[in-house]
């Protein structure tokens, strides 16, 4: 059985693997492939389907204050990650519309290219600091040091 500090390190952990395994390794390894038409649909829906989880877990699963109070830091970051999913779709969708109008099929293919690599970044700069601050928060929960909301582990 796992003690409070160990349970309330669970959904850092996730929002860590969430923010490396499908925010940065598989785009990284989509554009490197030139793969980006399958793999990153693939990695937003497998995304959102962590960050669905921790919305739940975070309003509809009731356990003690300190764990409750973790999901909840938990989901206001990934609402940051949603804030720039919808920057980097809004950059994608616009410069789809811009491609539509160009005639010339090698300049269209090349600022296909351009313009998904530009809309990636705004995702990338949202996710580097949240997973530094992420694994800060599961550092300091293990050693019983992080308060939240004056409460502490028992």
């Amino acid at each position: 059985m796992l003690n409070e500090q160990a349970r309330a390190v669970i959904p850092h952990q996730l929002l860590v693997f969430n923010l490396l395994v499908f925010n940065l390794l598989l785009p990284i390894g989509s554009l490197l492939m030139g793969l980006e038409t399958i793999l990153l649909p693939i990695a937003i829906v497998c995304s959102l389907s962590v960050i669905l989880y921790i919305w739940y877990r975070s309003k509809h699963v009731h356990q003690t204050p300190l764990i409750n109070a973790h999901w909840h830091i938990v989901w206001k970051r990934c609402r940051i990650v949603l804030i720039a999913y919808c920057i980097s779709i809004s950059i994608e969708l616009l410069s789809t519309l811009m491609i539509s109008f160009q005639k010339d099929p090698q300049l269209r293919s090349i600022m296909m290219i351009a313009f998904t690599r530009i809309a990636i970044v705004p995702t990338l700069l949202v996710v580097t600091p949240l997973l530094i601050s992420s694994t800060i928060a599961m550092s300091k929960v293990r050693r019983g040091k992080l308060k939240v909301a004056g409460i502490t582990p028992q």
